[in-house]
């Protein structure tokens, strides 16, 4: 058995309602809360914020988190918020909010720089506890001990791990996402089911991961459509909140590898929304990984034709794949993806540079079932190159 090590969150609550319960646990804390404008225009907060402000010893808000953030952003934004004293910061949002919070509790009170943590020279340890709030259904950055920012100089997200990211507490309420639109509904409900499938045909991939993967892919094919369709939908949405909390424990115990690598230059470049640039990836990738995983696939393909109410009695392993591969690309039509680089405005002339950056995120290509080479992901980014009649 390969050996595996998993990371958790100290305290998890799930249930509609329960983020306006913090006040109890945050009673004489230093408390700062982060979070961006979409939140706050949504209103979402509201209830939280009395919630927090509730006993606080102090209490202060930062509301300016920009979307996919990057490192010189993340480094303003520690030193706006950095005061002695802080004891906890609160985190409400979506993966761009999640990931910076990460960092900023490091950063704070004399930790290490951005450049300083993208080198390796991480933080011994932290100061500040962090509570995590999600209110989109995809990242999973609530359950892991990964941080990403972008790097502009090289064109590229990069990943930080750290175990000091991992959060203390964290509420999983599925009412904060009642209103979410359904493009978002659609691009982070994706980016979960690929860090499920990932995982869990990753190089990494052990008991813990498996056993979380199976049971978020299994809470995304049932409910992912539902709550596109109807946004109001209480149990789809905790489904889907589920289904990304369970792939973020996937990305702790395991590994992402070719979406996700291939996906980096398009958001790092392009500025592409990362759940999208992995969804129009997904069905490519795993259907030029097939041959590698094709067990694992077939075995995922019963969770899906099972959301069908299909069943696969009598296929072969090799067409139970296929049907997996064929529902992940009638999954993504029906969610509204983009179906090419085109589509997204990406040049065909830029190819070259895409399967060179690609190529040089190694944390994640290594966890693939099979090696890629260049010539391999000058495959995958080909088949997706122009919209297919």
């Amino acid at each position: 058995m390969t050996p595996f090590k998993c990371l958790l969150p100290s305290t998890i609550v799930y249930g509609p309602g329960k983020a306006n319960e913090l006040g109890a646990l945050l009673a004489g804390e230093h408390i700062l809360f982060i979070s961006d404008k979409g939140v706050q225009g949504a209103g979402v907060a509201d209830s939280v914020l009395a919630a927090c402000r509730e006993g606080a010893a102090s209490f202060s808000e930062y509301w300016d988190v920009p979307p996919e953030p990057t490192e010189e952003q993340v480094e303003v934004v520690a030193a706006a918020v950095d005061r002695p004293g802080l004891s906890v910061i609160v985190a409400m949002g979506g993966g761009s909010v999640m990931d910076m919070a990460k960092f900023v509790s490091v950063m704070v009170q004399g930790g290490p720089s951005m450049v300083d943590m993208f080198e390796g020279r991480l933080p011994a340890g932290k100061q500040v506890k962090l509570v995590m709030i999600p209110t989109t259904a995809g990242t999973g950055s609530e359950a892991t001990p990964n941080s990403i920012a972008l790097r502009p100089a090289l064109n590229l997200k990069v990943g930080v791990v750290c175990p000091y990211f991992m959060p203390d507490y964290v509420v999983l309420d599925p009412e904060l996402l009642c209103g979410l639109p359904p493009h978002i509904t659609a691009a982070t409900g994706l980016d979960a089911l690929c860090h499920a499938l990932e995982c869990f045909v990753s190089n990494k991939a052990n008991p813990i991961s498996d056993m979380f993967a199976l049971e978020s892919m299994r809470l995304t094919f049932k409910s992912l459509q539902k709550a596109y369709e109807n946004g109001k939908d209480i149990e789809a949405r905790g489904d889907t909140l589920l289904a990304a909390f369970y792939g973020g424990v996937c990305i702790a115990s395991s590994g992402t590898n070719a979406v996700h690598a291939l996906s980096y230059p398009l958001g790092g470049r392009y500025r592409i929304p990362h759940g999208v640039s992995n969804a129009i990836l997904l069905a490519p990738a795993f259907a030029y990984n097939m041959d590698a995983c094709m067990a694992k696939l077939a075995q995922v393909a019963e969770l899906a034709a099972a959301s069908r109410g299909e069943s696969l009695a009598g296929k072969s392993e090799q067409q139970r794949a296929q049907y997996l591969v064929d529902f992940l690309a009638a999954l993504t039509r029906n969610l509204k993806i983009p179906a090419s680089l085109e589509e997204l405005g990406i040049p065909a002339s830029d190819l070259d540079w895409l399967v060179d950056a690609a190529f040089e995120v190694k944390r994640l290509l290594n966890n693939n079932p099979k090696p890629l080479g260049k010539t391999d992901i000058r495959t995958i980014y080909t088949s997706i190159l122009t919209r297919k009649c």
